[in-house]
């Protein structure tokens, strides 16, 4: 695209609180990608929770912001340098980090490791719920937790964009694995993906959990929620892993039996990783995208005009069954 004094319409915020800070400035001068870089006229946009964490100024950044980690799109321009991508690609973008200029807009300037190749036969609103769910799983299933083939895992909020995900990884490397949600929908969506399902909410929840790992007990947990670690180390085998991605909360953790098992306990972030182990988390998507052998589930889609209800779907209690995408077509 030659005319770069063109504009765009984005989603922006100038100073943190409630969602009705969010506004939609439809004068944006679109961004101009340098050597090496691409730009991406984006048709979706994933929702996720950190960028109401920013909106909030729970993670301070300068304004005005324009939210965004995830997105998919076509590209609109290649720039010198960038030989693995053209004109006209379908792409799904992950910029590994929030920034200041991210993906609520109808343009975004990448690298090309940010850019991954979309199938024919997957939509932009599914496209654009890939980057930050996939990355969270793989990087804590393949990265964090070292999961092997014939390991017994357990996803803890397995019905959400990550879980789902994670379910997917985890069948791949050849694990049993176990899906808990509290809800029918995200149950019978864990059953689909291949999954034991089992609903936290059931009273002999940890006695069904025992019975299906077997005699040896749970090698590895994705647990998306702190309050469930006292649980989790109930439930664990010897050696066994958790990997906690989310929600700080203050539980007693019985030590002595993380002790006598040998347990690891481990806080992850996607975003902190290496440079090698984000070459690995890339490759991972990749070869999945190829290999056909992940299927994004899209829960709900909204409007641009429809960015603040969004925000508060995102964090109101809810019966997760999937991603939440904004559209910008």
């Amino acid at each position: 695209m030659a005319e770069h004094h063109r504009h765009m319409k984005a989603v922006l915020f100038d100073k943190p609180g409630h969602a009705d800070v969010l506004r939609i400035d439809p004068h944006v001068p679109i961004p101009k990608p340098g050597p090496g870089q691409v730009l991406v006229r984006v048709h979706a946009v994933g929702l996720n929770k950190v960028e109401v964490f920013i909106r909030e100024g729970m993670i301070p950044f300068p304004g005005p912001v324009i939210l965004g980690t995830d997105g998919a799109g076509v590209v609109e321009e290649v720039t010198h340098g960038v030989s693995d991508f053209r004109k006209g690609d379908r792409v799904a973008i992950y910029s590994k980090a929030p920034s200041m200029t991210g993906t609520y807009a109808e343009y975004f300037v990448a690298s090309p490791d940010m850019l991954f190749h979309l199938p024919e036969n997957m939509t932009f609103h599914q496209g654009a719920g890939l980057g930050t769910p996939f990355m969270t799983a793989y990087s804590n299933i393949v990265i964090h937790g070292a999961v092997k083939f014939g390991d017994i895992v357990l996803i803890n909020g397995a019905s959400g964009g990550v879980g789902l995900f994670a379910i997917e990884i985890a069948n791949a490397l050849g694990c049993k694995v176990i899906g808990v949600a509290g809800h029918e929908t995200g149950l019978s969506l864990i059953s689909q993906k291949g999954a034991i399902a089992i609903s936290y909410k059931d009273p002999d929840f940890v006695k069904k959990v025992k019975v299906a790992a077997g005699p040896k007990g749970v090698d590895f947990i994705l647990e998306t929620t702190a309050k469930n670690v006292p649980k989790d180390v109930e439930i664990l085998g010897k050696f066994g892993r958790v990997c906690l991605i989310g929600a700080p909360s203050h539980e007693t953790v019985d030590f002595d039996m993380v002790l006598m098992k040998e347990l690891t306990i481990k806080g992850t972030q996607a975003t902190s990783v290496t440079p090698e182990q984000y070459r690995i988390m890339k490759a991972g998507l990749d070869k999945a995208l190829e290999e056909g052998s992940i299927n994004p589930i899209v829960e709900k889609v909204y409007t641009i005009d429809q960015i603040a209800q969004a925000h508060n779907d995102l964090m109101a209690p809810r019966s997760t069954a999937g991603k939440l995408i904004l559209d910008l077509s």
